[in-house]
C-alpha cells in the first residue's frame, strides 16, 4: 500500500523565492540601486517578504509579519525616492537573460518585455500604496498605481 505524498506549498514557495533571489543576485544589487539604511534590514529581506505576501495573495496589512521589521518599514522602503527601482528591474532583467540564454536555441531571438502600465484610480483615496503617478500619454499626474509586469519571449512562446 502506497501513501500519498503531501506537498507543503508554503515551503515550496519559500524555496522558489529564495532560489530566484539567489539566481538574480538580489543581495548584490542593493548597493547598485542606491539602497542605504542604517538598520540591519536589507533590501533582500524586504523584497523577499513582499514577494511572499503577493504569492500568498495578501496585502501588506494582512500578510504574515516579518521577523526583523514591520510592514511600515516595507512601505517606507517602497516609497524611498533614493532607490533607483528602474535600475533594479533592468539589472535583474540582464541577469535573467544571461541565465536563460544558454538554454535557448541560438536561432531564436530573445526578448524580455517590461511593462509599467499605469492603473489610474481617480476615486480612491485611502488605498494601500496609492500614489500620484505621472501619465506620459496625457502629460499629467494621476492618482493610481504602476503595475510592473515582466514577460519573456523567444519569438514563438
Amino acid at each position: 500500500m502506497k501513501s500519498i505524498t503531501q506537498f507543503n506549498q508554503e515551503k515550496d514557495t519559500k524555496s522558489l523565492i529564495s532560489s530566484f533571489t539567489k539566481l538574480i543576485g538580489l543581495g548584490d544589487l542593493s548597493k547598485k540601486v542606491n539602497f542605504k539604511r542604517h538598520s540591519l534590514v536589507s533590501l533582500l529581506m524586504v523584497i523577499t517578504w513582499m514577494i511572499k505576501a503577493r504569492f500568498a495573495r495578501k496585502s501588506l496589512y494582512r500578510c504574515q509579519r516579518a521577523k526583523n521589521f514591520t510592514a511600515k518599514t516595507g512601505r517606507n522602503v517602497l516609497n524611498d525616492g533614493r532607490i533607483n527601482w528602474q535600475k533594479l528591474v533592468c539589472l535583474a532583467a540582464v541577469k535573467l537573460i544571461s541565465v536563460l540564454k544558454p538554454v535557448i536555441d541560438r536561432r531564436r531571438r530573445l526578448a524580455l518585455i517590461v511593462d509599467d502600465t499605469l492603473m489610474a484610480r481617480s476615486c480612491s483615496k485611502k488605498t494601500e500604496l496609492l500614489a500620484k503617478v505621472y501619465d506620459h500619454d496625457k502629460h499629467e499626474f494621476l492618482t493610481g498605481y504602476r503595475g510592473l509586469t515582466v514577460g519573456w519571449s523567444d519569438g514563438n512562446t
